[in-house]
């Protein structure tokens, strides 16, 4: 246990001194700046480099810090949760858009079966389809309350609140159609809210269960890994987990204190969660593979729920800085992860940054102003202590290291959302809702930004590779990386395969 403590501060220390070496950096690209030869040109960019890379820091700094509590703090947390008891009290409600008929019906059955005996389950349809009616038949045949709404005002947070207005219960689980509960995961979770008064929402963890369907779906689960087994745990143990808008048990009261559900805001699950935690409300993330859901398996659905992740965590912002940032409740670690979390979704322009530093150094223009020694010194230690860091880490917590590479290539891939999220939110331009299941393969103008770059890359490598010099030799190494982690983009637009979980059991043979 102590070599294991002594480890992790060692780890966090290595952490801070090689954010320090961005610090070095910056000051010797602005001494550089000043030398005979520097261009107004390569200081911009150069300017624009650095700011990227304090954006790195940041999120570098969160990201280590929600390891140590993960590693040091959290398995007391789940430790002293594995408490089972059945409590009467619990609504169910499942909000439904245009889905799949057949797997309304089999999620539906799932979800049923997890509240036997334990909660009661609503079913909130808003769809414009033409599935209304087959739900609601289903829905009479369960013996489960159905509401339809025609007028979709505040959308899922709007017909969730105008449920909560009227039932009783004085919990409120939140699952998704998409979700398949295990038959434990009200009767883990909900002692938990009984023992502890002061905590407002129980969040669990989601599994994709269809990766079989091609790359794509394998992306999003690396993304869903970062999240879920490393940041969640950390947030939790200091109290800034979140709502993700499913797979989730909140108290009615704390909803009741800030209003219920945000209206105003596309991811009304964050929102929420930052009005109750602003008012004092603890969060608790229960890491215990409880409930499991379906990953998107279409290039346009993907985009979608991202886009949407984004642009909604970006209008947060002000939210986030007025009532946690500049607010004196809150420690400084809790602060470092609230800035990381609002502004992770401004990547994009930081990523297009670092995509088209090789591809600048290739036309003449360089982003980093600085001699050799200062880059050995500065720079080669940041970079391979953040990628070896992540690596690490990621290996620590038992994943694969394919699972590494979709992480680090899937932010890369889809920059240009995160980039049209940011001028979404700007100009206040809100694109109609669609969820993650909807649409198929795209047209591949739409991967013109991605292709332009990979292009760009692929020409600026055998530019450097002959300009005979080590600034040259190594941009083209980092030309080389980059163009890696942006290439899955040609195997993640494709059409989907059939999931096991969604293919028949049994055939009729007649």
């Amino acid at each position: 246990m102590v070599k294991k403590q002594i480890g992790l501060y060692l780890f966090t220390l290595l952490y801070v001194v090689d954010i320090g070496f961005i610090g070095v950096g910056i000051v010797a690209s602005i001494v550089a700046s000043y030398r005979p030869g520097a261009t107004l040109t390569d200081d911009i960019f150069s300017t624009f480099f650095w700011t990227a890379n304090i954006f790195f820091g940041i999120q570098s700094i969160a990201y280590i810090l929600n390891f140590r509590r993960s590693k040091t703090f959290y398995p007391i947390t789940k430790e002293n949760s594995l408490n089972i008891s059945l409590r009467d009290k619990v609504a169910v409600l499942v909000p439904i858009y245009n889905e799949d008929p057949e797997m309304v019906r089999t999620n539906l059955m799932a979800i049923l079966n997890a509240s036997d005996d334990i909660g009661k389950v609503y079913v909130l349809d808003d769809s414009t389809d033409g599935s209304a009616e087959q739900n609601k038949q289903l829905c009479d045949r369960l013996n489960i309350p159905y509401i339809h709404r025609t007028n979709r005002h505040g959308y899922k947070a709007g017909a969730l609140n105008d449920v909560l207005k009227q039932i009783p219960e004085e919990y409120v689980a939140v699952m998704d159609i998409d979700q398949m509960p295990s038959p434990d995961f009200l009767r883990e979770t909900i002692p938990l809210l009984d023992r502890d008064p002061s905590l407002a929402l129980v969040q669990v963890p989601q599994y994709y269960s269809n990766l079989d369907t091609g790359v794509l779906a394998n992306v999003a689960n690396g993304q869903q890994f970062i999240f879920y087994e490393i940041l969640t745990e950390g947030k939790s143990v200091v109290g800034n987990m979140f709502s993700c808008g499913t797979n989730v048990v909140y108290r009615k009261k704390a909803l009741e204190s800030v209003g219920y559900f945000d209206e105003g805001n596309l991811v009304e699950d964050i929102a929420t969660s930052v009005n109750m935690i602003s008012k004092g409300w603890k969060t608790l993330y229960y890491n215990n593979k409880l409930v499991f859901g379906r990953a998107p398996v279409t290039m346009e659905g993907y985009v979608n729920q991202q886009y949407r992740w984004a642009s909604g965590s970006l209008a947060l912002i002000p939210r986030i800085f007025k009532n946690i940032i500049f607010s004196k409740k809150f420690s400084i670690a809790a602060k470092i992860d609230w800035v990381a979390s609002g502004l992770w979704y401004l990547y994009g322009w930081f990523y297009l940054i670092f995509l088209i530093s090789p591809i600048l150094a290739a036309l003449g223009i360089r982003v980093l102003s600085i001699n050799l020694t200062t880059y050995i010194i500065a720079w080669v230690p940041y970079t391979v202590l953040n990628l070896g860091t992540f690596i690490v880490t990621h290996l620590d917590k038992k994943a694969s290291l394919k699972t590494v590479y979709y992480n680090m290539a899937a932010n890369v891939v889809i920059f240009p959302v995160s980039i049209m999220a940011t001028l979404g939110v700007l100009f206040k331009k809100r694109k109609p809702f669609k969820t993650a299941r909807t649409g198929g393969k795209l047209p591949w103008y739409r991967f013109w930004p991605q292709l332009t770059i990979m292009a760009g890359l692929i020409f600026s490598i055998f530019v450097l590779v002959r300009s005979g010099n080590w600034y040259g030799y190594v941009t083209a190494f980092w030309a080389v990386f980059q163009l890696l982690l942006i290439l899955p983009v040609f195997w993640l637009n494709r059409s989907p395969k059939q999931s096991m979980i969604d293919a028949q059991a049994f055939t009729v043979v007649r």
